[in-house]
């Protein structure tokens, strides 16, 4: 594939996580959205010390919120979240570091591209001060993850001029250009026909390891969970139910064993 024999052109700079004694996320948090006429409100509470964690669970029950309120795009009511030892948001403490702040990539499940930016302004958006030029570097970075993600001939190209894969890799190498600590994808491949699914499982599962990355995954899909997940976090309607060691559960089980019971938990 192509990511794996480019993969090493790239060598990551930021700081490695191996010998991390806290965990990767901790967070218990009240959150409430309100519509019309409407009011969910969701208590999360979790503690994670693997890299790869999924959540997982029926639609509505509030893991993207979840996903949300960890990136700092949603503000909880009450609660604590902390992600790998600094504490991003305590309501008693009155801390809320800006989601611009909280050096967290992430990946959205409509991708989230610029329509009026090219592939290469697309990846460096994130990188660019304001009303100034990008610096050397940081040129070369984009290069380097244009490259990696084999989007250098469609540097050009706006976001309407390439495929649902392409789009997928450019908002990739964009939640990938400011070397983020941690990485939180919302349904990625959603929007992807299955063979290209699974092309793209393998070649973000070759990212993630290449850059020694912790991520966070909101799927509905077993084999998206079954590929990544060392640890599961289910969902219920607005609460989560279970803290699930996946990899220690898969040794003896089945991914269908694991994954189909949550969906009736409680009568869901």
């Amino acid at each position: 594939m192509f990511l794996m024999s480019r993969i090493s052109s790239l060598r990551h700079t930021s700081p490695q996580l191996s010998g991390v004694s806290s965990p990767i996320v901790a967070c218990d948090f009240d959150l409430r959205v309100q519509g019309p006429g409407v009011e969910f409100c969701l208590q999360t509470k979790f503690t994670a010390t693997s890299k790869r964690i999924a959540f997982f669970g029926p639609s509505g029950s509030g893991k993207s919120l979840t996903l949300m309120a960890l990136a700092g795009l949603l503000k909880p009511r009450l609660g604590v979240i902390a992600i790998q030892g600094q504490t991003f948001f305590d309501k008693k403490l009155g801390i809320n570091i800006p989601a611009r702040k909280r050096n967290i990539g992430m990946l959205f499940q409509d991708y989230a591209l610029f329509p009026h930016l090219s592939v290469r302004e697309n990846v460096s958006f994130g990188l660019k001060p304001f009303l100034r030029p990008l610096t050397v570097a940081h040129r070369e970075r984009v290069d380097h993850l244009l490259a990696l993600c084999d989007l250098d001939l469609l540097a050009s190209q706006l976001p309407s001029q390439i495929s649902g894969g392409q789009r997928q890799r450019v908002a990739l190498a964009r939640a990938l250009a400011t070397e983020p600590a941690i990485l939180l994808l919302d349904e990625p491949f959603a929007a992807l026909d299955q063979p290209l699914r699974k092309k793209m499982r393998a070649e973000l599962f070759a990212i993630l390891e290449r850059f020694d990355l912790p991520m966070i995954m909101v799927s509905h899909d077993l084999e998206d969970v079954d590929h990544f997940a060392q640890t599961l976090v289910a969902f219920g309607p607005g609460r989560v139910l279970d803290v699930i060691d996946y990899d220690l559960r898969r040794k003896k089980e089945t991914a269908t064993q694991i994954l189909d019971p949550l969906f009736v938990t409680e009568g869901i």
